[in-house]
């Protein structure tokens, strides 16, 4: 479910509320019927070369993302045959009504990003054309490769991978004598005694969408909870462990912990930076922006809290890169990917580790940026929290909103944990009851 800008585009790119608009567009998808017809670029049957229409969200305020438009002009060089066409858009409008509007009318892109959270939506539709025969599963994380698998197809490649921590400010931990927390009893403690005086303890995602459920999932798989059952047949929210970790996120605003709302996103770790907060909920992108625009702040990463006697364990996200299954050049849309993220090893790294913080899931990758990952502050998220990570789920919207809803009770309605989780399983077996599509959850 990601996003940041990278020095080489100006101020980094915050992940901007991943996909909490992504609701809207995808609900679209199912009235686009037989979209496919005449989509993606031109064919260059007047003899010309062919275009591929490449899209994405923007990566910087003007529209320009760098390092991706020096790679196309580097393929463009080489391949005169085969021209890519570079398009950006603003990053709300991408999310919510850009794809959806260019497919309905026959015009989508013959390649695209995706994130995880419109990803079940697109290959249900089917948009997405099997890339598999592009990579060598091997040179990839295992659930990186199966979070875009759908009927043994890969549907999407993988290129980025964003895990959750806990982020914390040394000087505000220290003034007070607080250890950061590893338990939610800690957490909560903590978060009560680093309120006050115009600062929160801690700040989570109290917007509701998919980053908001992408950064809660990390409480609720510690507490061994889950969304859906394994089969994807019905909810598996009505337990104690869901319970209660709806209740830990209602405790920490209902109680004035967490603040309510937040000048930005919470992907964005400015709170933090700026000294609002003592503590922030937020993923391996956070580096790189406080490295950038808070350079003399002092902070530390730990896990995210688990419940006492659990285990940590955290999720990661990343966009996808999508090929038109409607494309009339799948193929050179598939050799210009594998050129990208698979072949083009110099730019897999700048997008990984010399320009951004970002994991890649070709082990090969991270490999060769361990001089970055294997040195503070990114050790932290190499030794203890990427170990224990889990690919961020491929739910679609109508599950997305159920949580969003659970939460929202538990954090502005007073609901206990037991009624939010019982308010969110309601409108996900009403979901599940007809839904006909690909498996929610990822192939193992």
């Amino acid at each position: 479910m990601s996003a940041h800008r990278s020095r080489a585009g100006g101020r980094p790119l915050t992940r901007r509320d991943f996909t909490r608009n992504t609701l809207a567009g995808s609900a679209s998808l199912g009235a686009l019927g037989a979209l496919l017809a005449g989509c993606g670029g031109d064919d260059g049957g007047d003899g010309g070369p062919v275009t591929l229409r490449f899209w994405k969200f923007n990566a910087a305020d003007d529209g320009a993302d760098p390092r991706i438009e020096e790679a196309i002009d580097v393929w463009n060089d080489e391949n005169p045959d085969v021209q890519v066409q570079f398009e950006t858009f603003p990053f709300e409008d991408y999310t919510t009504t850009t794809l959806t509007t260019a497919f309905a009318a026959n015009r989508g892109p013959d390649i695209f990003w995706i994130s995880p959270g419109a990803f079940i939506d697109y290959v249900n539709q089917g948009v997405a054309a099997p890339i598999g025969d592009i990579v060598d599963p091997t040179e990839y994380n295992e659930p990186s490769i199966a979070a875009v698998t759908v009927d043994g197809q890969m549907m999407s490649l993988p290129f980025e991978m964003e895990p959750v921590g806990l982020f914390y400010r040394l000087d505000h931990l220290a003034d007070a004598g607080i250890d950061p927390p590893r338990t939610w009893d800690d957490l909560v403690a903590a978060a009560e005694e680093l309120t006050g005086g115009g600062r929160h303890g801690v700040v989570i995602e109290t917007g509701t969408g998919p980053y908001q459920n992408f950064t809660w999932y990390p409480f609720l798989w510690s507490a061994g909870g889950e969304v859906v059952n394994a089969e994807s047949t019905a909810s598996a929210l009505r337990t104690p462990e869901a319970a209660s970790a709806f209740d830990l996120w209602g405790q920490l605003v209902t109680r004035g912990f967490a603040p309510e709302r937040t000048e930005e996103g919470t992907n964005n770790p400015g709170p933090l930076g700026r000294g609002e907060t003592a503590m922030q909920v937020c993923g391996f992108w956070a580096i790189s922006i406080l490295q950038n625009l808070y350079d003399d702040v002092p902070f530390g990463i730990v896990p995210i809290p688990a419940p006492q006697g659990g285990e940590p364990v955290t999720v990661y996200g990343g966009w996808t890169q999508m090929i038109n299954a409607g494309s009339s050049h799948i193929e050179a849309a598939k050799a210009f990917t594998e050129w990208l993220w698979v072949a083009n090893d110099d730019f897999s790294e700048d997008w990984a580790c010399r320009l951004g913080s970002k994991y890649s899931p070709r082990h090969a990758v991270n490999e060769a940026c361990a001089d970055v990952f294997d040195a503070d502050p990114h050790r932290a998220f190499t030794e203890q929290i990427l170990p224990t990570a889990r690919a961020e789920p491929r739910y679609p919207d109508r599950v997305v909103r159920a949580v969003g809803d659970g939460l929202e009770a538990a954090m502005f309605r007073g609901a206990s944990g037991d009624d939010a989780a019982a308010l969110a399983a309601d409108q996900i077996d009403a979901f599940l009851d007809t839904y006909d599509g690909a498996p929610l959850n990822a192939e193992t």
